[in-house]
């Protein structure tokens, strides 16, 4: 073979390993020798015949390769389908360590920095333990990666994120004027439709994945409550936060069942936010004529608001493939279904936050430009809150009305926990904006604090049903498809 047709066939074998993985290595080899001897075969006929049968071959991978992934998806699917409901298989535990190691590493890099804070030691300590914390994150994606990506790696993929983000930011920390909002509304977007996708993608392979994945953003919503506590009381909590949260992480790795991970994680959000809303309530440091006397219902305020906002980013992509696979058991209605309730779900919560866009002040989405191509008002708005309201019935009833023979106790949560979801996830911004909430007729932010307590009970008893209804999705009988 001369070192033309050598440089044909070493492209090709190139190209191949854009194919699966499991498509790889099962047929490369293969079809690299075959394509290798059709060349010289080939090559005896002519320079013509050889074009045709290299471009051919190059003009049709493209199209392989896609339908290659796409199989590789739609086996993937069966696998879930079939082995979601067979007997749960425990993580080992080096896997449960390896979950739990951010969370670990975090919580020792505080301490460490904290015990050695007003020494000469802090800023030293701090940098070198800061760049092993970075390193460390970043071998051990390399690791996963050389690995296959397994469950537990999914426990540093939040925080690889914020340490990308952080580095992101830097350049672009002194920009001012319209640069610097542009910068800011681009990033805020970016960083949402990304944890958006990755928390989807991770609860479709394997929503313990999603869930290990999610906690370091639920941890994120706790840092601002904590903006007056005293420095002291901050480090110790700050401490429990991340403590509590690997023990968490490799909790639920260990059992490796989403029926009680989601109860796992909910409980550990309570254990440690109540010692912040309660810090943050009655031993802040604001100062005197600043603040009203603390009362019960800012403790709640404090704690609720975080709890049910991150509950709802949790629960929400692994509730949108539990549906998915319930509808999926059913058949082609089934699968309708469900994606119109999911269809439903994002189209609503987008109406919210286009509602919230049209009263609020944020000056850095409106830099955007984005009104060239949409313009927010009051009136789509609130069409896109109904008319995703509606969608959500429409593919709700009909999930309920397919699969009610053999759920018949899941009809009403079924209905309800993707109703309220795109809501329950707005109320931070509800309730610290003075803005009537899409679809009400009062503003939560100028409630009384019964009217306000009242509000996150409905928000809690929601939280709570919409756990339970994620338990029945992922305990459902093995069903034939019938359509």
């Amino acid at each position: 073979m001369n070192l033309f047709l050598q440089l044909i066939v070493n492209t090709y074998s190139r190209i191949l390993k854009l194919y699966p993985r499991s498509f790889k290595d099962e047929f490369a080899l293969e079809m690299q020798d075959v394509f290798g001897n059709s060349l010289m075969d080939t090559a005896k006929e002519g320079s013509l015949h050889l074009m045709i049968v290299c471009g051919r071959e190059f003009m049709g991978m493209p199209f392989n390769i896609l339908k290659e992934f796409w199989h590789e998806m739609q086996r993937e699917k069966e696998n879930v389908q079939v082995t979601q409901f067979v007997p749960i298989k425990q993580g080992s535990w080096g896997d449960a360590f390896w979950a739990g190691l951010p969370h670990l590493l975090i919580a020792v890099f505080i301490g460490i920095t904290g015990g050695l804070a007003n020494t000469k030691l802090a800023a030293t300590s701090g940098i070198i333990l800061a760049f092993l914390l970075i390193a460390g994150f970043l071998a051990t994606i390399y690791y996963t990666w050389r690995s296959k990506w397994p469950a537990w790696s999914a426990s540093w993929y939040g925080y690889v994120g914020l340490i990308v983000l952080l580095f992101a930011i830097l350049p672009y920390q002194y920009w001012v004027g319209t640069a610097d909002q542009i910068f800011r509304g681009i990033r805020f977007i970016l960083l949402l439709l990304s944890l958006a996708t990755l928390l989807y993608w991770l609860s479709r392979r394997n929503p313990i994945e999603g869930l290990l994945m999610a906690m370091p953003v639920i941890i994120l919503y706790w840092f601002p409550v904590m903006e007056f506590i005293p420095n002291q009381i901050r480090f110790w909590l700050t401490f429990w936060l991340f403590l509590l949260s690997a023990v968490t992480a490799m909790t639920i790795t260990r059992l490796n069942d989403i029926r009680k991970a989601v109860w796992l994680v909910l409980g550990a959000s309570i254990l440690s936010g109540l010692p912040i809303a309660y810090a943050r309530t009655y031993w802040h440091n604001i100062p005197v004529g600043n603040f009203s006397p603390p009362t019960i219902g800012q403790l709640a305020d404090h704690f609720t608001l975080p709890w049910l906002a991150s509950g709802a980013l949790v629960l929400g992509p692994i509730l949108g493939w539990g549906l998915w696979n319930l509808g999926s058991k059913y058949g082609k209605a089934g699968r309708i279904s469900a994606v119109i309730m999911i269809f439903g779900m994002i189209l609503n919560l987008i109406g919210h936050l286009s509602y919230w866009w049209t009263f609020s002040n944020e000056a850095y989405l409106n830099a955007l430009q984005i009104s060239a191509i949409y313009r927010p008002n009051e009136a789509s708005s609130l069409s896109m809150v109904y008319g995703g309201a509606a969608i959500i019935l429409v593919g709700a009833l009909a999930l309920v009305i397919i699969s009610w023979r053999e759920n018949k106790i899941l009809s009403v949560p079924l209905i309800l926990a993707p109703l309220g979801l795109p809501l329950v996830a707005m109320f931070p911004t509800y309730f610290s904006y003075y803005i009537v909430p899409a679809g009400l007729p009062f503003e939560f932010a100028r409630l009384g604090e019964f009217y306000k307590s009242l509000i996150f009970l409905i928000g809690a008893v929601w939280l709570v049903m919409s756990g339970w209804t994620i338990t029945r999705l992922y305990n459902q009988p093995q069903q034939v498809e019938t359509a």
